[in-house]
């Protein structure tokens, strides 16, 4: 795979946007509607960068340019070239329509925004564009109540991936709901924000980033359609919903897929507390198999404490240990089963810190170690260049040769696999 800043630059001057025709000359996207655009070189500023092309491509100076804001970068994949393209966009006045096209395009437009989707333009730009046409750094005083349930989000370090990818979905309804926005761009630019934050917040959960962008291209792909903003709410909210739904969906299959490949009868060990293997051993119990169930107590959050008192209330026999105590037990384990927080394109596993060891040591003995969660846990984010953000405090990264399989909602997944899953979503969803 090759990462590529790039910077776009979109010229506005009487409420139009500046497009250019790329020529037959560029090395991509031939004959495809861009802004001013060009590649980063070395550690150089984007923004000089993005004087130097609107100064070679226009023939404007920077005397004939104000900057009105520089937005968050994004992430396009362009599957015919394997490349991720890292946009680094922004917005400028321009103090002339007047301008100079040299050898790179052949023909300029200056269109209404609300055009810009009827044009064939290379991967991404009006999702380029949206990251800058309102200020969607400053927060909107109509979200004080989805900003501060953002703000809780953050610091939730109680509950698992599965939870908090459905409470993401669950905020973005709210935003759409609280929003007093009056006209779609509007609104999703309020949608916007309120995604990148909650990105951030949770950082290491794959489900999170991944969920947020199924979202943001369901909501993004009905925009045009949305006749007000009326419309475009309950499109959101609607969407929201079906998100989640689905996400529900998925776990559940998971869970069934992964309970089939519980022991009849034996032990089971497994670590932390994940829904999905909480489900897995319930469905499996109710099957008729009759097996006993290891729990690490999993320090720090002592999370397995409780996990064991929710197997017992389903007549689950459960002998809970110290997490030190997984060496002098391993030789009894028929299984070991975790949940996961992410798995990145190579097939490592982010978890509760611990498991790594758990799983080496499983490895050693000859005792399958298997990951149950939904194929949106796969991190999207990783495949395009977001590097991972662990905190190594409370997860650890177990690399794929230490993991048999990752049991989903698809059936097994080998570690082999994942970046295939992974490339399929990105297709759709960033391409």
């Amino acid at each position: 795979m090759d990462y590529k800043p790039v910077v776009t630059s979109f010229l506005v001057a009487d409420k139009q946007i500046l497009l250019l025709k790329r020529s037959g000359k560029v090395g991509t996207h031939r004959g495809r509607w861009s802004a001013v655009s060009g590649y980063l070189e070395g550690d150089e500023a984007p923004f000089r960068r993005a004087l130097t092309e609107i100064q070679e491509e226009l023939g404007l100076g920077e005397a004939q340019v104000r900057l009105i804001r520089a937005g968050e970068p994004l992430r396009a994949y362009d599957d015919e070239t394997e490349t991720v393209w890292v946009i680094h966009p922004f917005l400028l006045e321009a103090k002339t329509k007047v301008i100079q096209l040299n050898w790179e395009n052949t023909e300029s437009a200056w269109v209404n925004p609300k055009d810009l989707g009827s044009h064939l333009t290379v991967p991404k730009l009006r999702e380029a564009f949206d990251r800058v046409r309102r200020d969607i750094q400053t927060d909107s005083e109509s979200l004080i109540l989805p900003l501060r349930a953002a703000g809780e989000f953050a610091q939730d370090k109680v509950h698992g991936a599965s939870f908090l990818g459905r409470q993401a979905i669950e905020l973005l309804s709210s935003t759409a709901l609280t929003s007093k926005a009056e006209d779609q761009d509007a609104l999703f630019s309020d949608l916007l924000s309120m995604a990148l934050k909650l990105r951030k917040a949770q950082p290491g959960m794959a489900n999170v980033w991944n969920l947020v962008g199924r979202f943001l291209y369901d909501v993004d792909r009905e925009r045009a359609k949305a006749k007000s903003v009326v419309e475009l709410r309950a499109i959101a909210v609607d969407t929201a919903k079906k998100v989640v739904e689905t996400t529900k969906e998925a776990a559940e299959d998971a869970a069934r897929n992964s309970a089939q490949l519980l022991p009849q009868s034996g032990h089971v060990l497994t670590h932390s507390y994940s829904s999905a293997v909480f489900r897995s051993l319930e469905l499996g119990m109710k099957s008729g198999k009759h097996f006993e169930v290891y729990v690490t107590e999993s320090y720090p959050g002592m999370e397995g404490k409780r996990l064991a008192q929710d197997l017992i209330a389903l007549g689950v026999p459960v002998k809970l240990i110290a997490d030190s105590k997984v060496d002098s037990i391993i030789s009894n384990v028929d299984l070991v089963l975790v949940g996961a927080d992410s798995v990145l394109r190579d097939g490592s596993l982010i978890h509760k810190i611990g498991t790594r060891t758990i799983a080496a040591t499983a490895r050693k003995s000859g005792i399958p170690f298997r990951s149950t969660c939904e194929t949106v846990k796969f991190s999207a984010a990783d495949f395009l260049g977001e590097s991972p953000e662990v905190n190594e405090n409370l997860f650890d990264l177990t690399p794929g040769e230490f993991v048999s399989d990752f049991t989903t909602e698809v059936g097994r997944v080998d570690p082999s696999r994942v970046e295939e899953r992974i490339r399929d979503m990105v297709r759709e969803i960033y391409a």
